[in-house]
């Protein structure tokens, strides 16, 4: 059971990787993909996985969230308690929050939480690859 502890770490992450995908999707759209023509296979291929992405973006998020309750809860029961897994799950939280807010309250109306969301998500990427160098300590 104390193995699982990362392989959930590791849903973790690529739920993580998912929901992050958001963002450079739309930045290769606009930079690449929005000047193909309409008809290419290219832009139709990348349109449908865009959509794919960006529509799933709070279910990866969701899921994502769902891993980290399960992976603290394992490594508190079978393993360690993490200083670093904490700053990590805290800020996972925050951002959590954030598009929580900016979608359900906000309805999606861009504002100082859509800045603070993306500055979160960097701050969390940060997080766990300190918290993967430290060995989870």
């Amino acid at each position: 059971m104390q193995n699982s502890g990362s392989l959930f770490g590791w849903l973790i992450t690529i739920g993580l990787f998912l929901t992050l995908l958001n963002f450079p999707v739309k930045v290769v759209y606009k930079a690449a993909i929005a000047r193909l023509p309409r008809e290419s296979k290219e832009k139709k291929i990348y349109t449908l996985l865009q959509k794919q992405i960006v529509t799933h973006h709070r279910f990866f998020a969701l899921f994502t969230t769902v891993m980290l309750v399960a992976h603290v809860l394992i490594q508190l029961m079978y393993r360690w308690f993490s200083w670093t897994g904490l700053a990590a799950a805290i800020l996972m939280v925050i951002n959590g929050f954030l598009g929580g807010y900016g979608h359900y309250i906000k309805k999606k109306k861009r504002s100082a939480w859509f800045t603070a969301h993306r500055i979160v998500a960097v701050l969390l990427i940060i997080a766990i690859l300190v918290h993967l160098v430290t060995n989870g300590r």
